[in-house]
């Protein structure tokens, strides 16, 4: 019997306390969501759009992204970048265990390592759980 898989949908809402970076072009942070497996490769990621207007120190994305092929016991990662002119910097990292979503989902804060007081709000649902037979 097949491990049965399941579609994530994954609200990035906002951040908090986020570093100037790009002191020449303006902050445009992004968060990147990929699904880490058991054996620690990080599968299926996505992205939201970089913010590039307001307040980008506490930027608003209100995105909703879908990953496909998530299995109970998988962690999901959230990266948070600021994407420059000649590539992107890492601002931190936020680590979202399945135990805090699966199988009710989960909203709310996470803390981004990498940077003190910074917080990542997120929504996360398990939809779609399909027996892989």
């Amino acid at each position: 019997m097949a491990v049965p898989s399941n579609k994530l949908k994954v609200h990035v809402i906002r951040a908090d306390g986020l570093k100037h970076m790009n002191h020449f072009t303006g902050d445009h942070p992004y968060v990147t969501c990929g699904i880490t497996q058991a054996d620690g490769k990080v599968e299926t990621k996505v992205d939201t759009k970089p913010v590039t207007e307001g307040d980008t120190l506490n930027p608003i994305w209100d995105e909703t992204l879908e990953l496909e092929s998530w299995q109970p016991g998988e962690t999901l990662e959230f990266i948070v970048y600021d994407k420059g002119l000649l590539g992107s910097k890492t601002e931190g990292k936020a680590i979202l265990p399945s135990d805090f979503f699966y199988p009710h989902g989960f909203q709310g804060m996470i803390a981004i390592i990498g940077l003190p007081d910074a917080k990542l709000a997120v929504e996360v649902q398990v939809v779609g759980a399909q027996d892989g037979e």
